[in-house]
């Protein structure tokens, strides 16, 4: 596998390859990612129509990072999801998806999906940067404002995958232009990949189209309220709370953001770019390479048997049984003390899955036999997908709800606590149907803590629990405390492996192969502990 270094130094110099993409066709999921041909940047950024499907290529690469298996990374190795205990059995690639989940010594520089989520990160932003050369030399766009449109587009997209890479690795390497790195690329300090990040998201901010006005085949790109959310929640990372604040207030007030009155709604596939999505990743039938897989990975589909296959008990549905949730995500945050507030919770029976479902009987009495936790039900495919791998099934990358926790969030940290109920409480009374269960609390340490829950109870397994966690200092001291033995529902231990976390953990292992070859790095640039 290449460093990036390696990647750039070969592909700059001649003109990046980018992805010729159907950005402009008519297709069932308006904005379509379907690769077509491969030409050098110089061939595809010469008028306006070759700048549109090259930018829709940039897309692509986080079409990529949600998936498969790299969607996992920010939703296990946490307290809301582990790796089934089957999945050890899987073989020497899932024992490396396991080895993130329980941080043991496959979790290292060489691991398959470390190294992959970096490098798709990377191809990303190679792409971005080419728009951003190229985009400004093309004289012949009918309306201005799509230019800059397009490079705030590409501005958001790149921010995306640095936001990922930061958070992630820590210091990396930052390549911004288009040029050629013969000595490599060192990392660069943290703070000053987040400056970066903040100007490309203002830039997207200020030059990206409104989502009102993204109609046709221009649904599901970057709009203003993408960068925006973005943006904060950039700031809420920091524990900027002031600039944090004002962006999110921003946003709610002057954008008109909202909530789907009907949580499950959110997961049918009937419902998709919605009032309540502010960015998501799209995905088409129309197309195998542009479906996504998780079902496979989360395995709670109570659907008809894999074709070829005759239903019993050992063939359940689809479904690989590689993720379930935790005792914790399945039970006690949905079910505080004495209030099993879970009975009234939508978000339960839209989230979690516990049974299967036999279509030949009609009964719903089959436990998919994983000592430890139910399913996470979000992923279930519909009946217009193809199979448990090729769902057509959009996934969120950032949604209202979201930001009306962060709101919650940042305002708490201002010791607003007061005025943090309100956000909070808009989030609980579309779960519960009513304000009977608003939140009362006072103290801003007791708030702060009921925040964190309600995020998971939200947005549980949607791919943020890790960087919740890190971001609140609590990585650690949670997956440690939450990682106790749990006894199967139907009786039995839980055999799931203890996950051996530790401080070294708040940051991945820069890949081998990028400090194997980029010149300005070598093996002492490793993350400690690696």
């Amino acid at each position: 596998m290449k460093s990036i270094t390696q990647y750039l130094k070969k592909l700059w110099p001649v003109g990046l390859v980018v992805v010729l993409l159907q950005g402009f066709s008519s297709c069932r999921k308006e904005l379509n990612y379907t690769p077509e041909v491969f030409v050098s940047a110089q061939s595809v950024y010469k008028d306006e129509a070759g700048a549109i499907a090259g930018v829709t290529g940039i897309y692509q690469q986080l079409q990529t990072l949600k998936k498969s298996d790299y969607q996992l990374i920010g939703v296990i190795g946490t307290d809301e999801a582990r790796c089934c205990y089957q999945a050890q059995g899987y073989g020497a690639y899932y024992a490396g998806i396991v080895g993130m989940d329980v941080y043991d010594i496959t979790f290292n520089s060489q691991n398959a999906d470390v190294t992959g989520f970096w490098t798709v990160c990377y191809q990303g932003i190679a792409n971005a940067n080419a728009a951003l050369l190229y985009i400004p030399q093309i004289k012949n766009f009918a309306e201005p404002a799509v230019q800059t449109r397009l490079e705030g587009e590409a501005r958001f997209m790149r921010a995306v995958y640095y936001f990922y890479l930061v958070q992630l690795y820590g210091d990396v390497p930052m390549p911004l232009e288009n040029t050629s790195f013969a000595n490599g690329l060192p990392r660069v300090p943290q703070a000053q990949v987040y400056n970066q990040i903040e100007t490309d998201l203002k830039f997207a901010a200020a030059n990206c189209w409104p989502k009102s006005k993204l109609t046709g085949n221009d649904i599901g790109r970057a709009s203003v309220e993408a960068a925006k959310a973005l943006l904060g929640k950039v700031y809420l990372t920091l524990h900027d709370y002031t600039d944090a604040k004002t962006t999110f207030e921003d946003l709610i007030n002057n954008y008109n953001i909202s909530l789907l009155p009907n949580y499950a709604n959110l997961f049918d596939g009937q419902h998709e770019n919605n009032a309540e999505s502010l960015f998501e990743i799209q995905y088409s039938t129309d197309n195998t390479n542009d479906t996504q897989g998780l079902q496979n990975l989360y395995g709670s589909y109570a659907g008809p048997p894999i074709q070829g296959e005759t239903w019993n008990v050992h063939t359940p549905g689809y479904g690989g049984t590689v993720v379930c949730t935790t005792a914790f995500y399945a039970d006690s945050v949905f079910a505080r003390p004495y209030t099993w507030e879970y009975q009234y919770d939508a978000r339960y029976n839209a989230s979690i899955n516990g049974y299967r479902y036999d279509p030949n009987s009609g009964s719903s009495d089959y436990w998919w036999w994983d000592p430890g936790q139910p399913t996470v039900k979000k992923y279930d495919i519909s009946s217009s997908d193809i199979d448990a791998y090729h769902s057509g099934k959009n996934l969120y990358y950032l949604r209202s709800a979201d930001v009306f926790l962060m709101y919650a969030e940042t305002l708490n940290e201002l010791g607003q606590t007061q005025d943090a109920l309100a956000p909070l409480n808009k989030i609980r009374e579309r779960a519960f149907g009513n304000s009977s269960l608003d939140f009362t609390i006072t103290d801003q340490a007791t708030l702060r803590s009921e925040i964190m829950d309600e995020r998971s109870r939200e947005l549980g397994a949607e791919g943020w629990r890790w960087f919740d966690l890190k971001r609140t200092g609590l990585l650690v001291s949670l997956v440690q405390q939450r990682d106790n033995p749990y006894v199967e529902r139907g009786g039995g231990s839980d055999p799931h492996p203890k996950q051996n976390i530790s401080a070294i953990n708040n940051l991945y292992p820069i890949p081998l192969t990028e400090l194997q070859n980029n010149q300005a790095l070598g093996l002492k640039a490793q993350n400690p502990g690696y």
